[in-house]
């Protein structure tokens, strides 16, 4: 019992000097514990790091985008030897050295434009029938040979809103003066397309030009040449005139055009 007694004691004196021990304040040089900032009814914040991926977005259901039209194609009739490519008017004025370019590059300087290609128009043209020719030269300056080849029958077909067509002679879409009357004489020579020899390789020229008709003899890469008659070319050399300049005529065409093709064949029928 007296054992006991001792043992519970010391068990008092131990636990007050344990107590005496934990209230005794801090010493001066100790650091403060940091302060947490308690806030009632709120969870913790979380910041996503820079990196995080972000949500996903909804699926919208929209409805898919309509398909643009298919271009018009070139049309190549082997009976009649004719061919009809769909252009554009472009309304161009001032100087022009085209009758028709391959696309919109040769645009301000050329009275029709079509989508299709010179390796396309050349691959028709041999359908019908057509060979290549003799292309022009330059001759000094300011000249250059007649080409020879294929003489071709070149109609522009205008239709209005209604589907009337109008057929017009290409070359009365050209002037010799700005805004004037049309041209009455000369012809269309086929030449076919410049093609040259890189290595091993053929380059098609015409293809990366886009001159399909043009009114400029110096030009090397055309498909089609202006021919203008004797009596509508300056003096000179009669088999290598002087290169003229020619503007868009003042004939008047349909409005609302609603197409344009250039109908292409040899001149005289099949």
């Amino acid at each position: 019992m007296r054992h006991l007694l001792l043992l519970a004691m010391l068990a008092a004196v131990g636990g007050c000097a344990a107590a005496t021990e934990t209230s005794q304040p801090a010493p001066a040089d100790a650091s403060p514990e940091p302060e947490r900032a308690v806030l009632d009814g709120m969870g913790p914040i979380v910041r996503g790091t820079d990196d995080a991926a972000a949500p996903a977005a909804a699926a919208v259901n929209r409805p898919p985008a309509p398909a643009a039209p298919a271009a018009a194609t070139i049309q190549v009739d082997e009976k009649t030897r004719t061919v009809h490519i769909p252009v554009r008017l472009t309304g161009a004025r001032g100087v022009v050295e085209w009758l028709l370019a391959a696309g919109d590059r040769h645009k301000a300087s050329a009275v029709l434009v079509t989508d299709r290609s010179a390796g396309e128009v050349a691959a028709a043209m041999a359908r019908v029938g057509l060979a290549p020719g003799v292309r022009p030269e330059p001759v000094g300056e300011d000249r250059a040979t007649i080409p020879q080849g294929s003489t071709l029958t070149v109609t522009v077909i205008v239709k209005d809103a209604a589907g009337r067509p109008t057929r017009i002679p290409a070359g009365r879409l050209l002037s010799r003066q700005s805004g004037g009357e049309p041209l009455s004489e000369g012809r269309w020579v086929y030449a076919g397309p410049q093609v040259v020899l890189e290595a091993d390789a053929e380059i098609n020229v015409t293809e990366l030009s886009g001159s399909l008709a043009t009114t400029n003899l110096r030009d090397a890469s055309a498909l089609i040449y202006w021919v203008p008659a004797p009596g509508g070319r300056m003096a000179g050399d009669e088999a290598a005139p002087f290169v003229l300049t020619y503007y868009p005529s003042n004939l008047s065409l349909p409005e609302k055009t609603e197409s344009c093709d250039l109908e292409i064949r040899p001149a005289g029928g099949p």
